[in-house]
């Protein structure tokens, strides 16, 4: 059944890990907590519990993406997606929770999964009150689909705005005037990445190609979620199985449709923060993920096109015209570039069981 909401993209609630009802707070957050977006939906997270209120958030060094993450931004940024939604559903369990970012300081390369990311502590709190972004938690997704005609309001851009706005973050949209500039950035910035054998090799090791696949690794992206219709949806489906997805065939019909469903963007919002350090990313990140659920809201559906920010070598020219663009300038850093827009329901991407993430 489960697998069969994924291929239909039925409109549903996210299933939740099925923990004993004695589980522990913290534990009961954190199922919750995981269902956050993730780059590539990698979902790079080991978590260890400390107590019954307590956990410390770690990276997975096997699920990193060296090739179009090498200094690890995005990854960081998908650890606060999960700190954030971890926070959010402690308010529905009557806690709330107290959040240190890299307690033991920055870290390397080399110690990305020996070093945590974020602390989480859960404290009683009979005064406060369910976080209105909860019932957006289960019903969350990502839609990579073209946008609907029907525009945004300027209230829904209001409260968008607000919600991705936090110390640390600038939240903000193109102006209509550059979209279009902007979206050929977007999608020059997919072709740099598709035509890379090395940087396309590593979307084609995270890609799932059936379904049995994607109930078995609970990760990943697939042809379901990856908002391909028509002729492309078609080779992804078929060509890919065959061991062609560095064809040309399989390329130009994945940028085809992606550049189709680019210039159906209806808003593309930007999160920038002053400085770039890891903080920053991860405070990007709780960011996100509260202006997504607020959209959700809406009915309105997020999708990350923040190829052009990525920091390998290929990408650097188009970095630096889509943060010209931004009116960005160093050393402040523009973390994300979202499409925003009413779709058709997306598929649900699939999520891991907590029991292979968390360690008592």
């Amino acid at each position: 059944m489960t697998a069969l909401v994924y291929r239909l993209g039925a409109a549903g609630d996210r299933p939740l890990s099925a923990v004993p009802p004695d589980s522990p707070p913290i534990v009961q957050a954190l199922r919750y907590g995981i269902t956050a977006p993730s780059a590539h939906n990698t979902q790079p997270w080991r978590i260890e519990v400390v107590s019954d209120t307590e956990a410390q958030v770690f990276f997975d060094p096997h699920r990193l993406l060296p090739m179009t993450d090498p200094r690890g931004r995005q990854v960081h940024i998908s650890h606060g997606t999960l700190v954030e939604m971890t926070a959010i559903a402690a308010t529905h369990l009557g806690h709330r929770a107290e959040i240190e970012l890299l307690p033991d300081g920055e870290m390397t390369l080399a110690e990305y999964g020996t070093k945590p990311t974020a602390s989480v502590s859960l404290v009683a709190d009979s005064q406060i009150s369910e976080d209105p972004l909860f019932s957006q938690l289960l019903v969350r997704r990502s839609s990579r689909l073209s946008h609907t005609p029907q525009s945004i309001t300027d209230d829904e851009r209001v409260a968008i705005r607000t919600a991705a706005s936090r110390p640390g973050v600038t939240s903000g949209w193109i102006p209509a005037q550059r979209m279009a500039d902007a979206i050929d950035l977007v999608v020059q910035g997919m072709a740099v990445e598709v035509r890379d054998h090395g940087t396309y090799e590593e979307s084609n090791q995270w890609f799932r190609f059936s379904d049995a696949e994607i109930a078995e690794k609970g990760d990943g992206l697939n042809a379901n979620t990856a908002g391909v219709t028509g002729l492309g949806l078609f080779a992804l489906r078929t060509l890919t199985r065959r061991g062609n997805w560095h064809s040309w065939v399989n390329r130009a019909s994945y940028l085809n449709a992606f550049a189709k469903t680019a210039r159906s963007t209806q808003a593309l919002l930007t999160l920038v923060t002053p400085t770039n350090t890891m903080a920053d990313w991860i405070t990007t990140g709780r960011s996100y993920v509260r202006a997504q659920l607020t959209a959700g809201g809406y009915d309105l559906r997020f999708h990350p096109v923040s190829q052009t920010l990525q920091e390998f070598e290929q990408m650097d020219r188009l970095r630096v015209r889509m943060e010209e663009l931004g009116n960005v300038t160093s050393p402040a850093k523009l973390q994300m570039l979202v499409r925003v827009g009413h779709t058709q329901p997306p598929a649900l991407s699939p999520r891991r069981d907590l029991r292979s993430i968390v360690q008592p």
